[in-house]
C-alpha cells in the first residue's frame, strides 16, 4: 500500500533540534569543528526564531531524502497543506542547492550563502529592512555579463527585445556593479516616490548601501561604481515587447542628470552632495511595475551576474506561474548566453555555468522548484522569494 507524501516542512517541525548532535553529525561528515560549530549555532537560533523555518543548513550540504522527493513531486511548499501531485517524467532531475564538502573546506562564497539563508529564514525582508526592488524590463532581459567590444548590446526573451547602445569612450555595463546598481535605484524610486535620488552623506556609506567596500586603485570598489555609473547612466535603452499586451520604452536614458563628486577621503561626510534625476520614462517603469526582491540575497549572489540574474528572473517568473513550464535551454542561452556560442558546445556550456549557478541560487530561495530534463528548465508553481504583497498591484507579462 503506497503512503500519501508529507511535506518536508511538517517532518521537521515535529522533530526537536538538538544543536549538540547536529553538530557532532556535521563533523562526522567530515566538516572541521569550526564550521560545523557556526552551523549547528545559527541553525538552532533559527529555529528557535520561527517555527516555520525553512530547510535547516544541513540540507545544503547533504543529499536529498525521500521525504523531498516526495514533497518535490506534490509541489507542496513547507508548512502548507499538500498540493495536488504533478505530474514529473522519469528523465527530470529536481534542482537543489546540495553541496558535499565532506573532503574539504566549504568555500566562503557558499558560507556566506548559508548565512544569508539563515538570516532570511529568521526575518523577512520587510521586517528585516532588506526589501529591495527591480524593474520587469530588466528581469525579462538582461545586461552584459562581460566587458562589450561592441557598443551596441542586445537581448532577446521571446517577444521581448532590450537594446542598450552607448557613445561612451568607457562602453557599455557590464558585471555585477550595475545590477546592484540598478536594484539600489529602483528600490529609492519605490521608496521614496521621488525622481531625484540622494546618494548618501558620503562616498563610504553608499559603497556601504551597495555592499561594496571603500577600496581604490584600479581594481577597487571605488573604481568599478563609477565605472558602473557613468556607463550605465550614459546608456540609451530601448524595450519592445510584442505580445497581447505590447508596451515599450523607446531610446530611454535611465537618469536625466547625475551630480557625482567624489571626495579624497571616502568617509568624508557633508561634502558628497551626489545626486541622481531619473528620467521620468525610467522613473515610471519602477514605480508602475516594481518587482520586490531581498537585498541580502542580492549581496550574497553578488560576485557572479549569471546568479544575480537567475535569481531575479526566477522571483519574477515564479510571482505568475501557475502550472509545469519547461523552457528550452537555447531559450535560455538567448536571454542569459553571457557570450556563449549558439552551437551545440556552447550550449553544453552555458548549461553547465547556468546550473552550477542555479545551484547557489537556491541556496538563499530553496522554496524554488524546478528541475533539469533534456529538453530544458523544467519550472513548477512556487511561492515567491518576496511576496508581492510588498508591491502596488501590476500586470505580470508572460515571459
Amino acid at each position: 500500500m503506497s503512503r500519501k507524501p508529507t511535506t518536508t516542512g511538517r517532518t521537521r517541525a515535529a522533530q526537536p533540534f538538538n544543536e549538540t548532535d547536529y553538530r557532532d553529525a556535521l563533523m562526522r561528515a567530515g566538516m572541521s569543528e569550526e564550521d560545523a560549530a557556526s552551523l549547528a549555532r545559527r541553525t538552532a537560533e533559527a529555529r528557535k526564531a520561527s517555527a516555520d523555518a525553512a530547510a535547516p543548513a544541513s540540507e545544503l550540504l547533504g543529499l536529498p531524502s525521500p521525504a523531498d522527493e516526495a514533497a518535490f513531486e506534490s509541489g507542496a511548499a513547507a508548512g502548507s497543506a499538500p498540493a495536488k501531485k504533478l505530474a514529473r517524467t522519469a528523465k527530470e532531475k529536481p534542482i537543489r542547492a546540495v553541496f558535499d564538502y565532506r573532503n574539504g573546506k566549504i568555500p566562503e562564497r557558499v558560507r556566506d550563502l548559508i548565512e544569508a539563508h539563515l538570516a532570511i529564514e529568521r526575518e523577512d525582508a520587510k521586517s528585516a529592512g532588506t526589501l529591495g526592488f527591480m524593474t520587469r524590463a530588466l528581469a525579462i532581459a538582461t545586461l552584459p555579463h562581460r566587458r562589450q567590444d561592441e557598443y551596441r548590446f542586445v537581448r532577446k526573451n521571446g517577444d521581448f527585445v532590450l537594446t542598450m547602445m552607448t557613445a561612451h569612450p568607457e562602453g557599455l555595463p557590464f558585471g555585477t556593479v550595475p545590477r546592484m546598481l540598478l536594484t539600489w535605484v529602483c528600490t529609492e524610486a519605490v521608496q521614496t516616490g521621488e525622481r531625484v535620488l540622494h546618494l548618501g552623506n558620503s562616498l563610504a556609506e553608499y559603497l556601504d548601501e551597495l555592499g561594496m567596500h571603500s577600496s581604490g586603485g584600479k581594481r577597487g570598489d571605488i573604481t568599478r561604481l563609477k565605472h558602473a555609473m557613468t556607463t550605465l547612466f550614459s546608456a540609451v535603452i530601448s524595450c519592445h515587447y510584442e505580445g497581447a499586451d505590447s508596451w515599450a520604452l523607446s531610446n530611454v536614458l535611465l537618469a536625466d542628470r547625475v551630480e557625482w563628486w567624489q571626495p579624497q577621503n571616502p568617509e568624508q561626510a557633508g561634502q558628497w552632495q551626489s545626486n541622481l534625476q531619473l528620467s521620468e520614462p525610467f522613473f515610471k517603469e519602477c514605480i508602475e511595475h516594481p518587482l520586490p526582491v531581498d537585498v541580502r540575497a542580492m549581496r550574497s549572489l553578488g560576485k557572479s551576474p549569471l546568479a544575480l540574474d537567475i535569481y531575479v528572473w526566477l522571483s519574477h517568473r515564479m510571482s505568475y506561474l501557475s502550472r509545469r513550464t519547461t523552457i528550452p535551454w537555447v531559450s535560455l542561452a538567448g536571454q542569459f548566453g553571457a557570450g556563449y556560442a549558439m552551437d551545440e558546445q556552447g550550449l553544453r556550456d552555458f548549461k553547465r555555468a547556468f546550473l552550477r549557478e542555479l545551484k547557489h541560487v537556491m541556496v538563499v530561495y530553496p522554496e524554488a522548484k524546478v528541475a533539469d530534463s533534456p529538453n530544458g528548465l523544467v519550472l513548477y508553481p512556487s511561492p515567491p522569494h518576496v511576496p508581492f504583497s510588498s508591491t502596488p498591484k501590476q500586470r505580470r507579462l508572460p515571459l
